[in-house]
């Protein structure tokens, strides 16, 4: 299980991105991603995705997407889709290509499809810069790895790896309206990041089911 606080301020977490990698009976490889947080003092941003893969991320097999505000509830089966639609990465399971070019490689080009629609697509490529210097949330200074994400040859999110994975990463969220918000996350523990949570939220996390 992988946790990252997040922070609309930067400072102190309004949220955590819960993640946990499986494998079902039949050998397919499965990530799945829990995010609840609150981006605004009077809504609470809730969103579910699972991805089964086979080996690689590219080869997914299908997905889900839940999330509310906004009344998504979908899931796509890759082998229902037109040929070469289903081909590229739901932008939940980036996280996989990030993990990958901080171990390999110097950048990774792919096509992102859109959460709630595979036929909605982005060019998206990761580039591994250099290791800097990373100051975190709770004053720690280390040193990171930085991959920046460019989507149709604009900046998009970066993120900041050490050995052992995401230390820290840029977030933007876009809600139904237009709105967006922006943010950072990092990687914690339940414990560093627990106390921080509203009733609410911790009670989205519970029932999701993800910290079992």
């Amino acid at each position: 299980m992988q946790i990252q606080a997040l922070s609309n301020n930067g400072t102190t977490p309004d949220g955590a991105l819960v993640r946990r990698e499986s494998e079902t009976a039949d050998g397919l490889l499965v990530l799945d991603s829990v995010l609840a947080m609150r981006p605004q003092p009077d809504v609470v941003l809730r969103a579910r995705h699972h991805v089964e893969y086979d080996g690689d991320v590219r080869a997914w097999v299908r997905w889900s997407h839940q999330r509310e505000p906004g009344g998504v509830d979908v899931s796509f089966e890759r082998a229902d889709l037109p040929p070469g639609v289903g081909d590229g990465v739901p932008s939940f399971a980036r996280y996989l290509l990030v993990l990958e070019l901080a171990t390999v490689g110097s950048w990774v080009e792919y096509t992102q499809l859109a959460d709630t629609d595979p036929a909605r697509t982005q060019h998206a490529l990761l580039v591994r810069t250099d290791t800097q210097p990373l100051v975190l949330p709770d004053g720690f200074s280390v040193s990171a790895m930085r991959i920046d994400q460019l989507l149709d040859g604009s900046p998009a999110n970066a993120f900041w790896c050490d050995e052992h994975g995401v230390l820290q990463a840029d977030y933007i969220e876009t809600f139904p309206d237009g709105t967006r918000i922006t943010g950072i996350s990092w990687r914690t523990t339940w414990a560093g990041v627990e106390p921080w949570l509203d009733p609410e939220v911790r009670a989205e996390l519970d029932a999701s089911g993800i910290l079992a």
